[in-house]
């Protein structure tokens, strides 16, 4: 599936939309150059997963791990961890600080630059890619890895 988005809040829509739909333990792979609004769609999918404070999504460049969690009073929603791999040195240190933890904690596990640690990455997994495809227009492209992103991806399309 591709999704072209011309401004940011095309983009934090997509999101949006990623976050109401994505099951608990959803995992999303993100790549695409720096400034492709990679951050922004996270925004957005805290939005639609009902992140209690959006003010803080930020990227985790320096942090390795955001977690922005569940407002508590709306019902269905879930907490967000959000990794970025940009600055690892190997998928040993991505592990080390408890990415196989993330996982079974029932929220929506999001991982920037994922190309970096693919290897640590669960085989069912929604796999983004942003790409630039103008000035300020990028296309994303989406494809589901296993059963349950193909089930997110086909309400995606619908």
């Amino acid at each position: 599936m591709e999704v072209r988005c011309d401004t940011v809040e095309e983009t934090m829509n997509l999101g949006a939309a990623i976050g109401r739909l994505g099951e608990p333990g959803q995992v999303i792979s993100l790549d695409g150059p720096l400034g492709t609004g990679k951050t922004q769609l996270v925004r957005g999918l805290a939005e639609g997963a009902g992140v209690a404070d959006l003010s803080l999504v930020c990227s985790p460049t320096y942090v390795l791990l955001n977690i922005y969690n569940a407002d508590q009073g709306k019902t269905g929603s879930r907490t967000v961890f959000h990794l970025d791999a940009y600055r690892i040195k190997s998928p040993e240190d991505f592990s080390a600080i408890g990415f196989d933890e993330l996982l079974d904690q029932g929220g929506i596990v999001v991982v920037e630059w994922a190309e970096r640690v693919a290897d640590l990455l669960p085989a069912d997994r929604l796999a983004i890619r942003g790409e630039w495809s103008g000035e300020n227009s990028r296309v994303w492209r989406i494809d589901a890895t296993g059963p349950v992103s193909q089930l997110l991806l086909r309400k995606l399309m619908a």
